[in-house]
């Protein structure tokens, strides 16, 4: 019986050590296990780290894609439409043209435009100048002429603009016609070589205004002027000046003698002017 217990109990305690090895065992594969799916899940998954890796980097891509264009594309674009712009007004326009030893055909035409495009680009900037110019010597003599008749006449003199002197000319031809007191017979024999070289202009424009300037006068001191003649008058009271400007008168109708065949309204102020200096030469 008690070698039986014995024997029993040996046993028992071997299939307990057994049994408790073979635990052992399973929790440590059971741990290996767990590791190596932890393992696989938190990135040792080849296919997986590839396809987001992958997917970054495709929309890191799109993203600089996107923004690069957007950005310098624009203001590429727009820098060189300025560029262009500057160098069509910097280009010296022969540049411009095609070269004539080619021109055949539908060419012809177009070097006949780029002609005309490059004489109003070579013309553009000087007509602005002169437009300025003027615009500021008119500014200057309306300046003067507030001040003092007589130092608008000096400017006159000392500028030799005849654009600008045409300009101011029918003003002054108005105020004689008011009869202003600003401007006397002195002053108008002064402005009177400027006057004569508006008159031999080829613009029948400023022969107009030379003309009406010249009528002017005469309506406004016509009895002075006959009573003086070109040598003077007898009468005290009379300015010196009215035969000085008799004598300039006949003098320029006698070296322009195109003035009485002018037409139109230019044409009626000289017959005007041609019939009074007839008058004053029966006078002498």
């Amino acid at each position: 019986m008690d070698s039986n217990l014995e024997d029993l109990e040996d046993q028992h305690r071997e299939a307990t050590l057994e049994i408790e090895s073979a635990r052992a065992d399973n929790k440590t594969d059971g741990a290996k296990k767990e590791e190596s799916n932890k393992k696989s899940h938190s990135g040792n998954n080849p296919g997986r780290v590839k396809r987001v890796v992958s997917y970054k980097r495709k929309t890191r891509h799109l993203v600089m894609a996107r923004k690069k264009p957007q950005g310098s594309g624009r203001t590429h674009d727009a820098a060189n439409k300025d560029n262009k712009r500057q160098e069509m007004f910097d280009t010296d326009p022969q540049v411009l043209m095609p070269d004539g030893n080619h021109m055949t055909g539908r060419t012809a035409f177009q070097h006949d435009e780029y002609s005309k495009l490059a004489e109003l680009t070579r013309d553009h900037s000087t007509i602005t100048e002169v437009l300025l110019g003027r615009n500021l010597r008119l500014k200057v003599a309306l300046s003067l002429w507030k001040r003092h008749f007589g130092e608008l006449i000096t400017y006159f003199q000392r500028i030799q603009d005849t654009g600008v002197f045409v300009d101011m000319l029918p003003l002054i031809s108005r105020c004689l016609d008011h009869d202003s007191s600003d401007i006397t017979i002195g002053c108008c024999v002064d402005l009177f070589p400027l006057v004569h070289k508006v008159l031999i202009s080829p613009y029948e424009g400023y022969v107009i205004v030379g003309l009406t300037w010249i009528h002017s006068v005469l309506k406004r001191w016509r009895e002075p002027l006959k009573a003086s003649g070109c040598t003077g008058s007898t009468e005290a009271y009379l300015d010196r000046n009215f035969p000085v400007f008799n004598q300039q008168l006949l003098e320029l109708w006698h070296r322009e003698p195109k003035l009485k065949s002018f037409p139109g309204a230019a044409g009626d102020v000289a017959k005007v002017i041609d019939v009074f200096l007839s008058q004053l030469t029966f006078h002498e």
